[in-house]
């Protein structure tokens, strides 16, 4: 029977040996098993073959501690600690799980070949062989890591144990107290090793963010605006601080002759403005910087006005400001503010708040600077969101608004990819009055409508009066991946299931979650598919703008003429 020290020269003993080398959990095991095939099953997006490796990896390890941990707990209830059966019938469920997890692995790889056939999404995808040894080599690379920081943790605590002044106290103390205070050494040193990595995650974003703020500084390639756009020389907001995306958007507004060429009419010249992040040190003071360019500009005597809820790292869809500019036959002003150079998935993830403050303040802004203007003579409002856009420009309005809120004053709302947090998505998708989680009916359906493909955009009748259109993919990550998903089945997982979302798909506590975590990461599918929109942005922009003369053939003519539009962007 081996002995281990605790730190102040008693002996604690045990039957499993050194920690690095202590035999599995059997409880561990039977669980692991489970959410290795748990982690197999479909998602909403079949996954890149790093990524099903590294689900599988992290499903197995995430079993694992929870089996150990309740294994841990159960052997502290007395009843189940005198009524356990014999070790080896432990070992014998243990693997009878993990012979059945083996036998559903060339299934589970069958079925993520029909998914990539049914979305066109080909992927390379390993043997059952390859998958099943890649996982357990991983996962048991991870799990000696794990109980080698434990040992560690310890041998450390032991040393801070011999120290004199606390040796001494803890020589004086009566036997019962001296594991409390070992314990909380211990308690102390993992903690130190936590701060030590938080400090490390923590260095390398600071470097991750300065090394996107340089390529958003980057001014190469282009020359400035032309025009009353902003980064012109009339502008108030400088070609050299505007940020890349906001460069690569206010240099290349459409001319009205492109235009004239798609909708068969005289257009105008459209006008382009943008602030950039590195143009104020505030959110307000980036927000007063866009008012004062509306002013300069003009932009209040145009017929139109938009208002562009921009992506984490500043970018305005080409295929959507293109699509605004056609639609209104160039009588139009955009307006965007960038807030960070980051990627909407860092952005989302790590400071969602700072998208929610632009967003909110920008638009209140430019509303009650709307407000101001005699009635007769101000444009007509669109609100453009997508993605990080769509989640941020939700924000203007409080919890609980209805869609007649929306649009008393923004009378054109379209929100394409709205992510599962956006505060009015969710609220209306939870409260909806009929239809599945993936195509609710909000209040009677006469104002916000949910659309799933390019054809039932193309082939609605347009709304007379304010409209909301949201475009969401039922196989779109970014729009049902949530921390809800972590413990809570979710409603769009319920029979039907959208279009595109694989028939095996199941719900499994934090796998799920897991799962749709790595399918927001794990690349871009074909148009219509995921978070792609490039075929649903124009059709979703002209049913809701709708201006007077427009028509399905102008919709089709205009979408089949965006791919050519289309202009460099980071």
């Amino acid at each position: 029977m081996a002995q281990q020290s605790v730190g102040d020269g008693t002996q604690a003993r045990t039957d499993e040996g050194p920690i690095i080398w202590r035999r599995p959990s059997r409880t561990g095991l039977v669980f692991s098993a489970m959410s290795f095939a748990a982690a197999l099953v479909p998602s909403l997006l079949p996954r890149p073959l790093i990524f099903l490796l590294l689900l599988t990896t992290v499903g197995t390890v995430v079993g694992y501690a929870f089996g150990t941990f309740a294994g841990w707990l159960a052997g502290k209830i007395p009843w189940v600690r005198h009524h356990q059966g014999p070790q080896w019938a432990g070992w014998l469920i243990a693997g009878v799980t993990w012979l059945a997890a083996l036998a559903f692995t060339p299934i589970s790889v069958g079925w993520q070949a029909e998914q990539q056939s049914a979305l066109d999404m080909p992927n390379a995808l390993p043997s059952s062989i390859v998958l099943v040894s890649v996982t357990a080599i991983a996962a048991a690379l991870l799990l000696l890591l794990g109980r080698a920081l434990r040992l560690a943790t310890r041998a450390i605590a032991a040393q801070v144990c011999r120290i004199p002044p606390l040796a001494r106290r803890v020589a004086n103390q009566p036997s019962a107290t001296r594991p409390r205070t070992v314990l909380a050494v211990r308690i102390l040193t993992a903690g130190m090793f936590l701060l030590i990595g938080y400090g490390l995650v923590l260095a390398g974003f600071t470097l991750l963010v300065s090394s996107y703020n340089q390529v958003n500084a980057d001014t190469s390639g282009q020359g400035p605006a032309n025009g009353d756009n902003s980064g012109s020389s009339a502008s108030l907001a400088s070609w050299e601080t505007l940020g890349r995306e906001g460069r690569y958007f206010v240099g290349n507004t459409m001319s009205p002759e492109a235009i004239a060429a798609i909708t068969q009419q005289p257009a105008e010249v459209p006008l382009r403005l943008y602030v950039g992040m590195q143009q104020g040190e505030t959110y307000q003071a980036r927000t007063n910087l866009a008012l004062a360019e509306l002013d300069r500009s003009g932009a209040w005597d145009r017929e139109y006005l938009a208002i562009i809820a921009v992506t984490g790292t500043g970018w305005v869809d080409p295929d959507a400001i293109n699509s605004l500019e056609i639609v209104t036959g160039g009588a139009l002003a955009s307006v965007a503010v960038q807030y960070t150079a980051v990627p909407s998935w860092i952005g989302f993830v790590l400071d969602p708040q700072t998208t929610q403050d632009q967003n909110a303040n920008t638009i209140n802004a430019i509303l009650q600077a709307w407000r101001a203007k005699p009635a007769d003579q101000r444009p007509e409002l669109i609100l453009f969101g997508e993605s990080l856009g769509a989640f941020g420009s939700q924000s203007a309005w409080p919890a609980g608004s209805s869609p007649s809120q929306v649009t008393k004053e923004i009378s054109h709302v379209i929100w394409v990819g709205p992510p599962a947090e956006s505060r009015l998505w969710k609220q209306w998708q939870a409260d909806r009055t009929a239809g599945p989680a993936w195509q609710p009916v909000i209040d009677s359906g006469d104002i916000a409508r949910i659309f799933i493909n390019n054809d039932e955009l193309t082939q609605a009748p347009p709304l007379n009066g304010p409209a909301i259109t949201f475009s969401a993919h039922p196989n779109d990550p970014v729009v049902y991946w949530s921390p809800d998903l972590l413990f809570n089945r979710p409603a769009w997982i319920e029979p039907p299931l959208g279009p595109g979302v694989d028939p095996h798909i199941r719900y499994f506590p934090i796998i799920t979650y897991l799962s749709l975590g790595m399918d927001l990461i794990s690349g871009g599918g074909p148009p219509e598919v995921g978070h792609n929109y490039s075929g649903d942005i124009g059709p979703a922009i002209a049913l809701t703008v709708n201006p007077p003369g427009w028509s399905p053939e102008k919709t089709a003519a205009m979408d089949s003429a965006l791919p050519g539009l289309h202009y460099p962007t980071g």
